[in-house]
């Protein structure tokens, strides 16, 4: 059969951070191709251009567990969301199983695993996009928040349930292991998923070994939505950069004291948790708190480098992606995902992940004008050779759902 309808399956049906950007982008852009799409989530308000393009929303009108004032509610629905697993399960009744793929993104924050036990017992095809580490980790990480490392024991093993790793305290983490052993064995994640999306070959790597061993890998290209535009002259720029959210997996408080033994500029596009110590750390740092795209853009052209000081793996590093699109030279950690996307010593330079004096050393070398001049140059050219681009995600998205509708 020919493929003619796509459900994406997301906690969201607004962008509420990058993985849910890529789905509801797919999902608009599917329907421009032509597909039935419908976006099944749990939280809204849906995002307007859904409808605007004729994707089919349902939603459940449910909270995220993190925002859900009934906490006692918010665990169990965390655990296994009886409400989306009925109201998904009178949404397949309208869906050829021949013609119809669905795709999962995220679950964990508000649908759960219930609704994909209830796809895979009606014998739909299922593909998920690898956007973290839930599928295998009770903390979604492979970090360990206590120590700040990144955790290698064994997902689920003994010493992994006895180990208090969590953010916040030992009592949260019961209730992931709870909500992960659910998982396993009603959920049917991940033994009841074979096909998968990965978006990254790093984490990959980490993730295939507590995949089911018939499972089948493809790589898409996460899509990036800017437009080619004249080279950024990093040459004429002095100040450091870095985006995303102020939390200790991130790094930035080693970024903040980088920059301050090298009294560097630096700006923090951002906010979270560690606002108040990065300005404890580093007075001189400028926060700017969130901003929408184009005031990033503002900040990204008045760049020397963007610094990607992550402490843990990460799945991509998508900002990495629109700074290599501008020319602009990324410094970044060896041990997350990022570095995938950034040549060492070609388009940007990688550092020892969590060393204070091998990211000094690599900030400082970057203020070399020949050095930052050839990074630049190769950045640049090597993201325009294969653009992350709406086209080049949707050939391989649907290249993909037909070869899992015939087999």
């Amino acid at each position: 059969m020919n493929l003619k309808n796509i459900i994406i399956v997301n906690d969201y049906s607004f962008v509420e951070g990058g993985a849910s950007n890529v789905a509801l982008r797919s999902a608009i852009e599917l329907k421009k191709c032509g597909y039935n799409v419908t976006l099944f989530s749990a939280v809204g308000p849906p995002m307007e251009e859904l409808k605007k393009y004729g994707v089919s929303v349902i939603t459940t009108e449910q909270y995220d567990i993190l925002n859900n004032t009934n906490r006692v509610q918010a665990m169990i629905q965390g655990i296994w969301n009886i409400k989306a697993a009925k109201r998904f399960s009178e949404l397949l009744k309208d869906f050829d199983k021949d013609s119809t793929i669905i795709h999962l993104h995220l679950w964990c924050k508000a649908l759960s695993s219930s609704i994909i036990r209830v796809a895979i017992k009606k014998k739909y095809k299922i593909i998920q996009t690898l956007h973290d580490y839930f599928t295998i980790c009770p903390n979604g990480g492979l970090y360990n928040y206590k120590t700040q490392e990144i955790c290698r024991v064994k997902p689920m093993s003994r010493k992994c349930i006895f180990c208090n790793c969590d953010s916040r305290h030992y009592y949260h983490k019961v209730w992931r292991i709870i909500r992960q052993v659910y998982q396993k064995k009603k959920g049917l994640i991940p033994s009841g998923v074979q096909d998968y999306i990965y978006i990254s070959e790093m984490s990959k790597q980490i993730l295939e070994g507590y995949l089911p061993s018939n499972s089948k890998f493809y790589y898409v290209k996460n899509p990036i939505d800017i437009s080619k535009k004249k080279k950024v002259d990093v040459i004429k720029n002095n100040t450091f950069l870095y985006v995303g959210r102020l939390s200790k997996e991130k790094g930035v408080l080693l970024l903040a004291q980088a920059a301050k033994e090298l009294h560097s500029r630096i700006i923090f596009v951002g906010d979270g948790e560690l606002k108040e110590e990065i300005k404890k750390v580093y007075p001189q740092a400028k926060i700017t708190g969130w901003l929408d795209k184009d005031e990033i853009n503002k900040y990204l052209e008045k760049a020397r480098a963007l610094i990607f000081p992550s402490l843990w793996y990460e799945t991509l590093g998508m900002t990495a992606l629109e700074a290599k699109a501008k020319g602009i030279p990324v410094v970044v950690s060896d041990m997350c995902t990022a570095r995938d996307v950034i040549k060492d010593n070609e388009e940007g330079l990688w550092f020892k992940r969590g060393d204070i004096e091998d990211l000094k050393h690599k900030m400082f070398d970057i203020l070399n004008n020949d050095l930052a001049d050839k990074l630049s140059n190769n950045s640049y050219l090597g993201y325009w050779k294969e653009p992350y681009d709406n086209n080049n995600h949707l050939r391989e998205l649907i290249k993909c759902y037909n070869i899992i509708l015939k087999n």
